[in-house]
């Protein structure tokens, strides 16, 4: 199965931005060249997507250490390539949460995402590598700081049960604060099939997908 990709800039083909002036009483046309291509899409476990403005929302409650701390290495494992694959043209956030957010935040622009230059990614990885599971889930939250930075694409990863799923309100407030936001949904749970359908909803709603993965251990 192809992955659909989805979002932004380099989603579509655009050759030339034409701009037509009045100059002198004289009209001219000049020909821009287009923004750079962000190269090949950002993916994150085989979900695809072609923006330049990137958030990943992973899940760092609790049961991401079950067992022995393997799903949350392998989360960190594969958010790690995931950035180092983006390029230098591409901007991205990072939003680790259980029942609160902790928010990538270099030189304390908590706010704002980065461009994937090679001091930006040193950095993220530290702050990666400090990440621990504890606590609850609370996807909402998370969510709506992601859509507050406007991202083409959000990658959220989660291993959460239906039980912490959103609610029917959380849900439609989402959807409605989305945007042109593309939400793709990567859930660990192996052979247990879908356990967050409103996630599932949410990233449908959106264009993006949802899908279930395995959390096998990072090598």
């Amino acid at each position: 199965m192809i992955p659909q990709a989805c979002g932004g800039v380099g989603a579509i083909g655009v050759t030339a931005v034409v701009v037509a002036m009045v100059v002198g009483g004289h009209s001219c046309v000049t020909v821009a060249a287009p923004p750079a291509s962000p190269g090949r899409p950002a993916s994150l476990y085989g979900l695809e997507a072609r923006g330049r403005r990137i958030v990943y929302v992973f899940d760092r409650s609790a049961s991401m250490s079950e067992p022995d701390g393997h799903p949350l290495a392998e989360a960190k494992h594969e958010l790690l390539s995931s950035l180092e694959s983006l390029g230098s043209s591409r901007q991205f956030h990072v939003i680790f949460y259980n029942e609160r957010v902790a928010v990538f935040a270099p030189g304390g622009n908590r706010g704002r995402p980065q461009f994937a230059d090679e001091g930006t990614l040193r950095e993220a990885r530290r702050f990666i590598e400090s990440v621990r599971a504890e606590g609850g889930t609370n996807h909402a939250q998370a969510i709506e700081s992601a859509l507050k930075l406007a991202p083409d694409t959000i990658f959220l990863l989660t291993d959460a049960d239906e039980h912490d799923d959103l609610t029917d309100d959380e849900l439609a407030r989402l959807t409605r604060m989305a945007g042109g936001t593309c939400c793709m949904v990567a859930q660990f749970g192996g052979n247990e099939g879908r356990r967050s359908p409103r996630l599932e909803h949410l990233a449908r709603a959106t264009g993006g997908q949802y899908r279930v993965v395995d959390e096998s251990p990072a090598e």
